[in-house]
């Protein structure tokens, strides 16, 4: 019977054995490993407090999140297309959902700061919790059971759930970054009118 690797993590965390082995495979971790979930926590900290950040910035930690799904998937794109296909056709399509909801109501564009003001949010933190899970969890069963990266009842609910966060993530960032662009294109309008009206003879 096939099981998913967060399931498979499950009897870890409830029988004597299984412990031992939990500890085991945690110790054997690599530190930058643990470096990295650190630093990906802190900046999910930072985004549960209101905060002005630069509309560039905005793209830096879905990418960054969508590099660790993808370095967990792409061996396996390269021996199922169909995964890599399925991964990319939830990406997209989430992220077009995601892109187009609307951006919370406190959210605003300051032109003159050139910053975007931003509420709290835990969903960042929720986002980037569940990659690392996914990406930590999926590399410990590969290892332990190596036959599971050619078995599609494993993978493609991987790519489902690894394209989903995604594009999630990535689309709602650019829903926000669109606030830039649709508060200029306000600003903008008056002026167009000003200078139509001064430009008809009197």
């Amino acid at each position: 019977m096939d099981f998913s690797p967060c399931a498979a993590l499950l009897p870890l965390a409830l029988y004597p054995k299984a412990r031992t082995m939990l500890i085991a495979i945690l110790s054997r971790t690599p530190v930058w490993v643990w470096a990295l979930l650190s630093a990906l926590l802190a900046l999910g900290l930072w985004q549960t407090r209101p905060r002005r950040v630069r509309p560039q910035r905005l793209l830096v930690l879905p990418l960054v999140l969508l590099v660790m799904g993808l370095w967990s998937m792409t061996p396996v794109f390269a021996r199922q297309p169909v995964v890599g296909l399925v991964w990319l056709l939830t990406l997209l399509l989430v992220l077009r959902w995601a892109r187009h909801r609307q951006p919370p109501a406190a959210a605003r564009w300051l032109p003159e700061a050139g910053v975007l003001v931003l509420p709290g949010s835990w969903v960042p933190m929720v986002v980037i919790v569940a990659v690392f899970s996914l990406r930590y969890s999926s590399g410990v069963m590969a290892v332990m059971h190596p036959e599971w990266r050619s078995q599609l009842s494993v993978q493609l609910p991987l790519a489902l759930a690894f394209g989903a966060l995604s594009g999630f993530f990535l689309g709602r960032n650019l829903a926000l970054f669109q606030l830039t662009r649709r508060a200029a294109a306000a600003s903008a309008l008056p002026d167009a009118t000003a200078a139509q009206h001064h430009a008809q003879p009197g």
